[in-house]
């Protein structure tokens, strides 16, 4: 198979998905932590950019005000529990890369309310049973993480979050998309990250409409679109673009 692939849909090795983000975790000399799951290696301060303006635009729309049960699917270093933590959740942060949960270990260590759990997505309903962590969640993110989930789990990992989720639950729900089409990288080199990565990036039309086909008419679609501003994007070919649903 190619290491760029247009419109077609072609499965990704999640092995290879394993494998980048388990160097990646134990890699030392990234210069900011946002980088490790950011991928700003080169502009290490645009990953704090990046950040701090998810944080203020997607923290604005999250109901906060009362104590809240969080499940944030692809946690990494614990990104968002840094803000969420901070605002009194009880946070569940589950991630595939055992090297990343470890990190994310270190960076939430002063918040009691938390539980970091190391799995795949596809095993969301397993993992937090066998944690007991069968409570239904008022907050759920999925923060760059559909992007290395293939189709058949992509479907399934929909209908899974929905069986996690509150009477009155909030999805936020962003992921680097192919602005027109869809690509998909497999074990392409990146000079930029000097590794072999690989992803599938579908287009915002095709997330809409399987988020649509999911969520409708259940959920309400508050609001979708580009997470940066234009000064803080540096591709051509995909974007990260969000949804934020709500139901009530």
């Amino acid at each position: 198979m190619k290491d760029r692939v247009m419109r077609d849909h072609v499965d990704l090795n999640y092995n290879d998905v394993q494998k980048f983000f388990d160097e990646r975790g134990g890699n030392d000399e990234l210069k900011n932590k946002y980088n490790y799951v950011l991928f700003q290696d080169q502009e290490p301060e645009l990953a704090a950019c990046r950040d701090k303006q998810e944080k203020e635009k997607i923290g604005a729309m999250l109901s906060l005000g009362k104590p809240v049960r969080v499940l944030d699917v692809g946690c990494g270093i614990g990104r968002w529990g840094e803000y969420l933590l901070a605002h009194g959740a009880y946070y569940v942060g589950i991630d595939g890369s055992a090297k990343m949960i470890e990190r994310a270990e270190i960076n939430l260590k002063n918040y009691p309310t938390k539980k970091l759990l190391v799995g795949f997505f596809q095993d969301l309903l397993t993992m937090l049973e066998k944690a007991e962590e069968t409570a239904p969640f008022d907050l759920i993110l999925v923060n760059g993480v559909f992007m290395y989930v293939n189709d058949a789990d992509f479907q399934q990992a929909l209908r899974n979050i929905k069986k996690v989720a509150g009477k009155s639950c909030e999805f936020y729900m962003k992921e680097s998309m192919g602005v027109e089409e869809r690509l998909t990288l497999n074990k392409f080199f990146s000079d930029g990250l000097n590794q072999h990565y690989s992803a599938i990036y579908r287009s915002i039309k095709e997330y809409r409409e399987n988020f649509q086909k999911e969520f409708a008419p259940e959920y309400t679609l508050v609001r979708e679109g580009a997470l940066f501003d234009e000064e803080l994007r540096n591709h051509k070919e995909t974007i990260d673009y969000y949804f934020f649903w709500k139901r009530q």
